[in-house]
Parts: structure tokens; sequence; C-alpha cells
């Protein structure tokens, strides 16, 4: 996804569902979200490989009930008077449904993918999860709907809401390209955005002063580097309110969000690592676990191997 084009608006939107309720349900607001954005849609399901026999073709009946039940769906919470534009696509013989998600996000040049997240940090963020393995790989930001959102809310009923987005900003390579598209979405759906960048304390030293003072150097520096970032983007430091605050991070963001009425969740993560991987899918897992708004993630890329030019 270019730069030029996640600043300008959300043009695709990529919706995988394995046709359970919850999943569904995801693609109903799928629906309901590229709608709002004017984009097109396109929804998919990953046919997993049948591995005891040599035939992993789809029946024609099978394909058709597939095809059926996602167009049902979508054609329930179309808006009759939408112009929306949508495929579906059946994935067969999937024997790695992430693979395979990432692989259509690619072709389709997908700006958005939007995904059912189960709660909890073990069963939302496991290791070898479809929904980790998905963010952990995507080229554009994922917007996950947890379990807890999608049974309080019907896209049968209403749109989704945006009217307060919360950005945690953390100076991530990710940040930058979530911050444009969590721009995009504040401005299509007329909301107001909130920054915060969290800074989790240390335990370097035990001195009450010069923790003090270092303190509120760090704040001052990480305000500016906020209406540095806001002004990049064409926002006016007048109109977004930033906030540092120390604390776990995972915590702090929580409450703020709850204190300030908070919508969508916007959040970035380090590059994964095969030893703190797990710390990062238990911050994201704790997120899944409490809030009740969708939370929109980008993961940081591994930096490329530096080739030996000798």
């Amino acid at each position: 996804m270019s730069e030029s084009k996640s600043a300008a608006r959300i043009q695709h939107v990529l919706c995988p569902t394995d046709l359970s309720d919850r999943s569904q349900t995801a693609l109903g607001f799928a629906v309901r979200m590229a709608e709002t954005l004017h984009a097109s849609l396109t929804a998919c399901h990953c046919a997993p490989a049948n591995w005891f026999t040599a035939e992993n073709r789809l029946p024609k009946e099978e394909h058709e009930r597939i095809k059926t039940a996602i167009k049902a769906r979508i054609t329930a919470y179309e808006n009759p008077k939408s112009s929306l534009t949508w495929q579906s696509l059946i994935i067969e013989n999937s024997f790695d449904p992430s693979r395979d998600i990432l692989e259509l996000a690619r072709e389709a040049d997908a700006d958005l993918i939007v995904m059912k997240a189960r709660p909890g940090v073990l069963s939302a963020f496991r290791f070898g999860s479809i929904v980790e393995r998905v963010v952990e790989g995507s080229e554009c930001p994922v917007l996950l709907l947890p379990s807890r959102f999608l049974a309080e809310h019907n896209p049968a009923a209403e749109n989704l809401q945006f009217r307060r987005v919360l950005f945690d900003y953390d100076f991530s390579e990710a940040t930058d390209q979530l911050f444009r598209v969590a721009n995009a979405l504040t401005r299509d759906y007329h909301a107001d955005l909130e920054m915060l960048s969290v800074l989790e304390p240390t335990h370097a030293s035990t001195e009450v002063a010069p923790v003090a003072f270092s303190k509120t150097k760090v704040q001052t520096f990480v305000r500016k580097r906020l209406d540095d970032a806001l002004q990049t983007e064409g926002r006016s430091v007048m109109d977004v309110p930033t906030a540092v605050e120390w604390g776990r991070h995972a915590e702090t963001v929580l409450r703020y969000a709850k204190a300030h009425n908070i919508d969508l969740i916007c959040t970035a993560l380090a590059p994964p690592h095969f030893y703190l991987q797990k710390f990062y899918s238990a911050y994201l897992g704790k997120l899944l676990a409490s809030t009740h708004c969708p939370i929109l993630v980008k993961q940081s890329q591994p930096a490329a191997p530096i080739k030996d030019l000798r």
C-alpha cells in the first residue's frame, strides 16, 4: 500500500470469514464500514485441505453453500441505496489460512483487514493463532473486533460508531503508516482524535529528584514529537488533545480509553522477536480481553538483514 494512497483514503477492505456467527457479524460490520468509506469489499473463506483423500477440491454443492452464506450476509447488511462494490472468494485446499489471507491481501492491495478476535491473553493471541500471524505479517493495518464487541452490537441495526479515536503513539516504524490510516478514519467518520504516548517506568534510579527531572524532560520531548506528527499529517495541534503518561502500557491505554469514552483504539507493535514476541502478544491480548471497542493494529516488519559486502 503506497503512502499517498493510505494518506488519502481507505479504498479496499478485506474481511476473512470462517462462517461462524461472530465471524459473519464481523463481515456485516465490514460491509457497513466499506459503505461509509466508499471502499470496495472482498470477503474470503479459506476452505481447509482434506488430509484424508487425494481430491482436495470442494464439491460443487459445498462451494455454492459457502458462496451463498457470504452473499446472504453481505446483502442482509448492505444498504440498498449504497453503491457498494464487493466480491467473495473461496481459497480451496488451504493448509495455512493466515498465509493465504496475507497473500490475498497483498494481491488485492488491501488497505485494511477486518477480523474477529477472541478475548483473553491465551485464547485471543497465542503462538500460531491465525489472527496473530495475520497481524504479524500484514502490510496494512488490521481492525480487530473483539468477541465482546460483536456480542453487544448488531450491524443490521447500527453502523460502527467511531466518535472518539485514541491513537497510541509509540514512534515505531509501523506508527506512521497506522497514523495515516487512523487519520483517514477520523476524517471519514467525522470523529475526534486523541493521542496518547505511554512511557513505561524504569528502575534505573532510586533518586527522586533526578528521576522527576528526567521524566519532565522526556514528557516535553515526547509532546514535541506528537505535535510534529500531527503537523506532518496536516492536523492542528489545537484540535487534537495529546497526553503523555507513565505506567504499564496496556493498563494505561485501557484506563485512558475508559475515562474518555473511546470508540476505537489504534496501536502499533514493534517487530516480532523470538524472545519478545509473547510479550507483545500478551499486550494486545490484554487489550482484547478488557476493551469493549475495536482495535486497529499494525506491526512493524522485521528489518531486512544487512548483506555482507566484502
